[in-house]
């Protein structure tokens, strides 16, 4: 596969052979290039929408023009069929430029006109990829070394290659300090290591991982507003919420309050990320990831930190967050109390089980139909293990009998069936069970150990929680 360009039209200067314009002008030469439309588009959190299309006109030649300046950041030319692509840094005042370059090489072969701060990169980038090549050489001449002395050499050879790497970075920092290319380069940057003392290589690992989290954001600069419109912003935050955070509620609502507490330092970077994780977090397929939806709420856009949201959005996103929290992952679930067939109540704290199934349910609900038989097997299978079902039909007052009826002729009736003729309990509105049917298993103490499930999926889920429960019984046994 080719390699594909980065150009970074940077920010700092703005010699443009044009003079400064209001509008936008950038004209693309491509050799060896048979399509005849490339796309302008930009990385906008996990998003790539298309900014401009050009058409290749009688001269060889794709012009992108607009009469208002693009708002500043990274943006890619994407040539299809492959939608390999060339990233232009787009700012304020340098807005009109020519690139020329060989599709065939579209690094080495680009020539840039009316942009300095192209220029500036294209020595960088040139640069850089050649130290890259020869610290290759160094790394596969080290591999095949046949002596220790010789590994020792090449090995040498690297580190001071890489040292020169960063003596070049810093000169583009110290030299051009306001423009894109070196605000990408700290971002990439990492503080290194102390020499951490131990002899143990458990704990050695946690203070390299402990060291590398909380110094990962040193040299982003939360304020730059053109990385926004980049990769480096989005894949860093992702990077570490994913991937440096371990993958509980607790520990990502810490990381996401310090990643939102950075962005502040920029109200549209604050603004749109703030929306991004709420909505991440909102639409996740993990369910414990819930809570941190529900944190996310209650601390920002129910605190006013969120002015742009208008009130009645505002209201209504409150609200879906007030009646999740009773409902997350190892919350007590809430108490109702029902009505059995004989007319007499049952309270769902009533039932003594190890498990208990909570199954939401309506006769004419043809998802619940596909589920029943699913559940009927289940309770076969497991209602001697300590699982017990408790069943609410959700139809109310004359429609009750209904309930009734599709339990006898579908023979549903070995585990606790319950309505509520006239919803005292609120139960449809307590478990969100507006849409049925409704899953939720509860622990012996009736905390919600998992929800929001297919009743296909309780088998598999109950046996690791029973296989749970008896390892965690044997182990208290062995203490005492």
């Amino acid at each position: 596969m080719r390699n594909i360009l980065i150009l970074f039209p940077l920010l700092f200067l703005s010699n443009s052979i044009w003079g400064q314009s209001d509008s936008y002008r950038i004209e693309v030469q491509l050799d060896h290039y048979d399509q005849q439309e490339i796309l302008l588009t930009y990385q906008f959190l996990d998003r790539y929408p298309v900014v401009d299309t050009a058409q290749i006109n009688t001269n060889g030649r794709f012009v992108f023009e607009g009469d208002s300046l693009l708002i500043p950041g990274v943006y890619m030319l994407v040539l299809p069929p492959e939608n390999e692509f060339i990233t232009v840094l787009i700012n304020e005042e340098d807005q009109q430029f020519t690139i020329k370059s060989d599709f065939q090489n579209l690094t080495s072969s680009m020539e840039v006109t009316g942009s300095t701060e192209n220029q500036l990169y294209y020595e960088y980038l040139n640069y850089l990829n050649d130290r890259i090549a020869v610290l290759n050489g160094y790394r596969q001449a080290a591999n095949e070394a046949t002596s220790i002395e010789e590994e020792s050499k090449y090995q040498q050879l690297f580190n001071q290659d890489v040292q020169q790497i960063g003596r070049y970075q810093e000169t583009v920092i110290a030299e051009y300090p306001n423009s894109l290319t070196a605000s990408l380069i700290k971002a990439e940057l990492e503080t290194p290591l102390p020499n951490f003392k131990t002899n143990s290589q458990d704990e050695l690992n946690y203070l390299q991982y402990a060291f590398r989290k909380k110094h990962y954001f040193d040299h982003l600069d939360f304020n730059d507003g053109r990385l926004l419109r980049s990769e480096i912003l989005f894949q860093k935050v992702d990077f570490y919420l994913n991937r440096l955070t371990h993958a509980r509620p607790d520990s990502i609502i810490v990381a996401v309050d310090y990643v939102l507490d950075k962005l502040k330092a920029n109200s549209k970077n604050y603004k749109y990320y703030l929306d991004h994780l709420m909505l991440t977090y909102a639409n996740s397929d993990v369910v414990e990831m819930e809570a941190v939806y529900v944190h996310i709420v209650e601390n920002y856009y129910a605190k006013g930190e969120a002015p742009w949201v208008d009130k009645d959005n505002l209201a209504e996103m409150i609200a879906d967050a007030e009646s999740r929290k009773p409902l997350l992952l190892g919350q007590p679930a809430p108490e109702i109390t029902m009505q059995l067939r004989d007319g007499s109540s049952i309270a769902l704290y009533d039932v003594n089980a190890d498990f208990t199934v909570i199954y939401l349910w309506q006769p004419n609900c043809s998802h619940c139909k596909k589920s029943m038989p699913y559940m009927k097997d289940f309770y076969k299978n497991y209602k001697d293990k300590g699982v017990e079902i408790f069943a609410g039909c959700t139809k109310t007052v004359k429609k009750v009998p209904d309930c009734w009826k599709y339990v006898d002729e579908n023979d549903i009736g070995h585990w606790i069936n319950t309505v509520d003729p006239y919803m005292r309990s609120r139960f449809v509105q307590l478990y969100m069970a507006e849409k049925t049917p409704k899953i939720y298993i509860l622990d012996a103490d009736k905390k919600i150990v998992m929800k929001d499930i297919g009743a296909e999926q309780l088998p598999e889920l109950l046996d690791y929680l029973i296989s749970e429960k008896q390892q965690s019984e044997a182990g208290k046994g062995g203490k005492s």
